[in-house]
């Protein structure tokens, strides 16, 4: 009971994760606020649904594409200096949009290679990012370092399309005025936030570049892509965590809107309901890991795997209830699930990789989570085209449960976590590929 009580303290007087949890608030802030206004513009400019969605894959393809580049290139230049670069951009794109959208002359098509854009710069916003937190707090506090993290995130969830839809509203402003200033306000986000990275000083000495620093970005990937595959437990867990995306992604992105329109006869507002009761109960679950000692929450390969089929039965439970309060408290649990989870197995992923190989490893495992769900959620809406929407939840839920079955047999993703077993991989340091901050 004492380490957790030891750790808190010391972590918030820590003036270099302060200003990172500054610039981090300020950049997914950002990110908020134009995901909500991109879609108004859209429509604003005579598009439609295929607009929307062509919009959509405009950004997520070049991610895709280009996400494992961005973490070879945060562990050779470094992560602070990539993640600054890439907000910076973002700063400069948003304000274009923003200013062109004030003006009223931006016509649809110009919308499309912006959102390429957008998606090359956070192809390298994410490696980066990712690899940055466990250089700059201690790996012992790696874990209450993700749970603000992600209880930022979830922050950000309810003041950005609040401050979005504001703006967009705002009466006495010329039409796209709003939205031309919701764009501007994401893009002092992000500028606020790249000011910020100015102030993260490294936390050791910067080691010279080697001889050996001229390999190139191909190299990088290929040695990094090794290092994971040669990590058999490593590679079944991301193996796992993309088939968990996959059965999740489609239920809870397409099928919970027809749920809650088509089979219990509600609007939207209930639907946001049940999506703030999900983010209610990840605040919740993200507080209580960095309240409880790490003994009260068990092993963590049993804690991820046990967790997992529990949010399968409430899967299968959300799809059958016609309860719109029992919808609501089964939301809150299974955020509360992935608020529990999702932290201490991110530390534990972090603590695993070496630092020269960060941005690389997470890289391969944002691309994995990149490349699934679009599948899932496309194929959540063909079998929406035959099926009932309660089907697809009870399909889903089947399927996680089993997933998680499998995964409790296997003694080596049971016993992640434990004393001894499944311990972080060792490499020798290849001062070619370290990074000053």
């Amino acid at each position: 009971m004492s380490k957790p009580m030891s750790v808190q303290p010391a972590l918030w007087r820590d003036r270099r994760f302060l200003w990172l949890s500054a610039a981090w608030f300020c950049a997914i802030l950002g990110q908020q606020t134009a995901l909500i206004a991109l879609p108004w513009l859209v429509l604003q400019r005579g598009g439609d649904g295929l607009a929307l969605g062509l919009i959509v894959t405009a950004m997520e393809l070049p991610r895709a594409v280009f996400i494992i580049v961005g973490g070879a290139v945060a562990d050779r230049y470094s992560p602070r200096r990539v993640f600054q670069c890439s907000l910076l951009c973002c700063a400069a794109l948003l304000a274009l949009l923003g200013y062109a959208a004030y003006r009223g002359g931006l016509p649809l098509a110009w919308l499309y290679p912006f959102a390429a854009a957008m998606g090359v710069v956070a192809a390298f916003t994410g490696p980066s990012a990712a690899a940055l937190l466990p250089n700059t707090v201690p790996e012992e506090k790696l874990q209450q370092a993700n749970s603000v993290f992600m209880a930022v995130n979830q922050l950000t969830l309810l003041t950005g399309p609040m401050l979005a839809g504001a703006l967009i509203a705002l009466p006495g402003v010329r039409a796209g005025g709003g939205l031309g200033l919701a764009f501007l306000l994401g893009a002092a986000c992000f500028l606020s936030a790249g000011l910020m990275l100015s102030r993260l000083r490294p936390r050791a000495a910067a080691q010279p570049p080697s001889a050996q620093s001229a390999a190139g970005i191909l190299r990088a990937i290929r040695r990094g892509a090794a290092w994971t595959w040669g990590d058999a437990t490593l590679r079944a867990l991301f193996f796992y965590w993309a088939v968990i995306a996959f059965l999740t992604a489609g239920p809870i992105q397409i099928g919970l809107p027809l749920l809650v329109k088509t089979a219990m006869g509600l609007d939207a507002g209930h639907f946001g309901t049940l999506l703030s009761a999900q983010g209610a109960g990840s605040l919740l679950g993200m507080a209580l890991l960095s309240l409880l000692p790490l003994k009260a929450l068990g092993r963590l390969g049993w804690m991820v795997f046990c967790a997992d089929a529990l949010m399968g039965a409430l899967i299968i439970g959300l799809g059958l209830s016609p309860a719109f309060a029992a919808s609501c408290a089964m939301m809150f649990l299974i955020g509360l699930l992935g608020g529990l989870v999702q932290v201490r197995l991110m530390a534990w992923i972090q603590a695993r990789i070496p630092a020269e190989m960060r941005g690389r490893v997470m890289s391969f495992l944002m691309f994995m989570m990149a490349a699934v769900t679009p599948l899932s959620t496309t194929l959540a809406g063909v079998s929406l085209a035959s099926a009932p929407v309660r089907a697809l939840f009870a399909g889903a839920g089947l399927l996680l449960i089993g997933v998680a079955v499998l995964a409790l047999c296997s003694p080596r993703l049971r016993a992640i976590g434990a004393p001894g077993g499944s311990g972080p991989a060792k490499l020798r340091p290849n001062p070619s590929l370290q990074t000053g901050d």
